[in-house]
């Protein structure tokens, strides 16, 4: 059914009594004539929905070769305060004041057009405004993400990740100035957040965590994949600069650190709020943990759920293994990388708990699986088996071998206003009309049940989603 005119008819034999039309659908209801009691009915409709041109978005173009804008992108939230939600860009091999790959971030304010936006022209203030590395080498706009009001003047604030153990946060602005993150160092429109050693990786993984302690200000969490740490970072309204160090000493009033179960399990490689899974009305996160061997299955990998608390006391991820403070989510075979994307799916299911999303972008020879896990309010281990098999969630099955679904996950809000939020899963890899790793993504729509499994070569055909094809060879989008 795709467009106005179209009918939708419920019939018992012969006998013509009504038709309605209702948003552009005619409804025709046909009765047996020897109907003697009324009844009333429930009829849903899913229509297809065709974009026009002027629907479909836009498209927003790199300043310079080799820059790699798009490495790392996200929603920012309302930045500027205008009612429209803006997005951050990474580019972290761009060049800026020649310092070679110190890389550029950029804030693109929301709009309602859709002719291309230049980051060249985001980049003298026209329609947003650039975040500059600090110095020579730092590959800032690697990870990027908003990171909700964390010091509650109203505006939502970005953080910025880099390669040399430092992350950035980057209040919100109505003005469209350029920033160095130089001046952010300096406490100037936002603090700087140093690792406790480069080789921890601490710049890998950013994400807001959204509001873990209840205090009315959004936190931060920050991966550390190669020491299998995490790290939250409560929102503040001051500058002054924060070290990892001080929030693992655990004697603090800053944060807490979560420390993984094995160094090799690369916790902390994935990072993100989970929304609040338990509903006592504090916000979760979940870490992903790829390399992690449940049950002796090699990188088979695990995630963890860690329910949101108001002290500073350090997590063992081993201890949430058990049931403490949240609960593990097991990977389902060896090499399925479970837990290499993790995000909040928001509430898929409309149960009124946040739901979550699992990528494996390993699983099923590289096609790749995405888990659905509904929230819940225990804390016994999930296995993604039983997951896939229909409880307490759903899988996501890729469409062909090596596409890689599952390397990214989100939730997609809700795209078709049926009032359950949807999903987004990126296929890099995969090659769409024989163009290699040109990528796919693919939006799920929100679904109440877990009995039925979706497969990725439904939604290309427009069954319960539809697909985003990328454009070109080696584009890997998605």
């Amino acid at each position: 059914m795709g467009n106005s005119g179209d009918k939708v008819i419920v019939i018992d034999f012969d006998y013509l009594t009504t038709e309605k039309t209702v948003n552009g659908v005619t409804y025709s209801v046909y009765t047996h004539s020897n109907a003697s009691t009324g009844a009333n009915a429930e009829i849903w409709v899913q229509k297809d929905v065709i974009l026009t041109v002027a629907q479909r978005g836009f498209v927003i173009n790199g300043e310079s070769t080799h820059d790699h804008s798009g490495r790392s992108v996200s929603s920012a939230g309302d930045v500027n305060g205008d009612g429209l939600d803006d997005l951050i860009v990474g580019a972290y091999t761009a060049n800026p004041g020649g310092k070679p790959k110190a890389g550029k971030s950029y804030v693109v304010f929301g709009k309602q057009g859709t002719d291309p936006i230049e980051l060249s022209a985001i980049a003298t203030g026209t329609g947003g405004f650039v975040i500059n590395g600090e110095s020579a080498g730092d590959f800032s706009g690697h990870s990027v993400s908003s990171a909700g009001d964390v010091n509650g003047d109203g505006l939502d604030d970005l953080i910025v990740g880099t390669k040399e153990a430092k992350s950035y946060v980057v209040f919100g602005k109505q003005d469209t100035a350029a920033i160095e993150l130089s001046a952010i160092a300096t406490g100037t429109g936002g603090f700087v957040i140093s690792g406790e050693s480069m080789r921890n990786h601490s710049r890998f993984s950013v994400s807001s965590a959204g509001d873990v302690n209840g205090d009315g200000l959004d936190d931060l969490i920050i991966g550390a994949h190669n020491a299998g740490k995490s790290y939250v970072v409560f929102g503040k309204q001051d500058t002054a600069a924060i070290n990892l160090s001080v929030i693992a000493a655990g004697k603090n009033t800053v944060g807490f650190v979560i420390k993984g179960e094995s160094r090799h399990d690369y916790s902390g490689f994935s990072v993100s709020s989970a929304g609040d899974v338990n509903g006592d009305g504090l916000d979760d996160l979940i870490i992903g943990a790829h390399h992690a061997n449940p049950s002796g299955e090699k990188k088979a990998g695990k995630s963890y759920v860690v329910f949101g608390k108001q002290d500073t006391y350090p997590i063992e991820l081993s201890a949430i293994a058990t049931g403490k403070g949240g609960f593990v989510i097991k990977g389902e075979s060896a090499g399925d990388h479970s837990g290499y994307a993790v995000s909040s799916a928001g509430d898929v299911n409309g149960d009124g708990l946040d739901d979550l999303i699992v990528g494996a972008y390993g699983a099923k020879s590289g096609a790749g699986k995405s888990y659905v896990i509904f929230g819940k309010q225990d804390n016994t281990a999930i296995n993604l088996s039983a997951i896939a098999a229909g409880t307490g969630g759903f899988v996501i099955n890729g469409e062909s071998a090596g596409d890689r679904n599952g390397y990214s996950v989100s939730s997609a809000g809700d795209v078709n206003g049926d009032g359950l939020d949807d999903l987004i899963v990126g296929a890099h890899a995969a090659d769409p009309s024989g163009k290699s790793r040109t990528g796919k993504s693919y939006v799920v729509f929100g679904k109440k049940d877990n009995t039925n499994t979706i497969e990725l070569s439904d939604i290309a055909t427009g069954i319960g989603g539809f697909i985003i094809i990328g454009e070109s060879a080696g584009d890997h989008s998605g």
